[in-house]
């Protein structure tokens, strides 16, 4: 691959075109190669000048942005496409990564925050040629129905009874863990915090849509694909995916129980582990994570605040009549001179603690440095062994159950009682 990003720019509108360049003339590896008035003129130049990233308008007289991506996709696959758009919405959104768009960005964008869209859309370049499609297939007969699919993935939430307990960093650390203990399987982690959520700083990622994006697009008539889903994910060099909070909490939009259910329930069809680490707050997000959880991991600290919070948790998720033999509890940050053993908390909450993680001095600096912990030195990180530990427990738990066991929750089939109960009805 060249050592410069090869750009070209798409627009109707001459001072757009010319605003575009100027944004990006100062990024030193971005090279502005071409020109075009129209999605028809693109397609010729980029069979001319072979750009790697394409700043494609939608709105555009002869041809449209939506419709000249999705004949780029076919003719030029290699060609990396972003949409960048006025109308910033979820129909919008979903329509540019349905016709093929590698990223979709809404105006007005500043010369940092689209430079950095090109760059991701360059890393989804393939480093071997992609041959251009012979066309699309043929449709299938009247009547057909599309099978469903034979393998469903598993979703296992992190709770935390409060804030400060290390919830996040054990979320994190176990999506990176699963996707490094089985490269064959694919590994997403969810932000299930929409407010105050730091999965995306914790891997030093951001994402420019995040969860709450895609699980408004799943209460659509469309509703939620593949392609959509694909092009919102944000990609981990740990060969994990992420689904980040969003970057503004007065921006939130409003998200349900029904529709993060829903959600929970696509992505199981998509990916073989989805780790969600959510709030620690009894919100609909939560309740979702649990109604959907083939697997719960609970994290707590041996304090008295956090074990008498983690007690009431118990006994809101026995309440829910959730499998409590699904729910893996763990113990973190625990000193060398702790006072309180594990048999006396196991005691004290009824559960048996299924794994310690010591205080580990290189937590904070790892979290600052937006590095995984569970991927550096055993010697220096005393949890990076506990917490492969609970990558192995986590994944013999779920491969012991028959894969056909395990069935996808239905919007319907919440919990009756109990708090989560009261949360998970419509």
């Amino acid at each position: 691959m060249a050592d410069r990003i090869k750009v070209l720019i798409v627009d109707d509108n001459e001072e757009t075109r010319d605003g575009t360049q100027r944004l990006l003339e100062y990024e030193d590896n971005i090279e502005i190669v071409g020109f075009a008035e129209n999605g028809l003129v693109a397609i010729e130049q980029v069979k001319e000048l072979d750009p790697d990233v394409v700043l494609m308008d939608i709105n555009m007289p002869v041809m449209d942005g939506l419709t000249a991506t999705q004949q780029l996709k076919h003719e030029a696959p290699r060609t990396q496409v972003i949409i960048v758009s006025v109308q910033d919405d979820a129909h919008y959104l979903k329509e540019a990564f349905r016709a093929g768009a590698a990223d979709f960005v809404a105006k007005p964008i500043t010369s940092a925050e689209l430079a950095q869209a090109i760059e991701r859309a360059y890393q989804r370049i393939p480093e071997t040629p992609v041959r251009p499609e012979a066309g699309p297939a043929p449709a299938p007969p009247p009547g057909y129905q599309v099978p469903r699919p034979l393998h469903q993935g598993h979703v296992i939430g992190v709770l935390g009874p409060k804030g400060g307990v290390g919830k996040t960093l054990v979320a994190v650390n176990l999506g990176v863990g699963m996707a490094q203990a089985a490269r064959d399987k694919k590994v997403l982690i969810v932000d299930g915090n929409l407010f105050f959520g730091d999965i995306g700083v914790f891997l030093n990622t951001r994402g420019q849509y995040s969860v709450a994006d895609v699980a408004v697009m799943t209460g659509e008539p469309e509703g939620l694909d593949a392609e959509s889903l694909e092009g919102v994910v944000v990609p981990h060099e740990s060969g994990v995916k992420l689904l980040v909070a969003p970057p503004n909490p007065a921006d939130v939009p409003s998200v349900s129980s029904e529709m993060m259910v829903k959600l929970f329930n696509f992505l199981k069809t998509q990916y073989d582990y989805v780790i969600v680490d959510t709030a620690p707050s009894f919100d609909d997000v939560l309740v979702a994570a649990i109604r959907a959880a083939d697997r719960l991991v609970v994290v707590t600290t041996p304090t008295m605040p956090a074990l008498k919070d983690t007690r009431i948790l118990f006994s809101e998720l026995a309440a829910a009549e959730y499998e409590m033999e699904h729910i893996l509890l763990l113990l973190n940050q625990v000193a060398a001179n702790n006072r309180i053993t594990a048999e006396q908390i196991g005691n004290f909450l009824g559960r048996p603690v299924a794994l310690e993680i010591p205080l580990d001095p290189l937590a904070d600096e790892t979290v600052n440095r937006g590095a995984p912990l569970i991927k550096q030195d055993a010697r220096r990180a005393p949890a990076v062994r506990p917490l492969a530990e609970l990558v192995q427990m986590v994944r013999q738990s779920i491969e012991a159950v028959p894969e056909a066991a395990e069935e996808t929750l239905s919007e319907e089939s919440h919990p009756k009682r109990g708090l989560f109960g009261l949360l998970g009805r419509s």
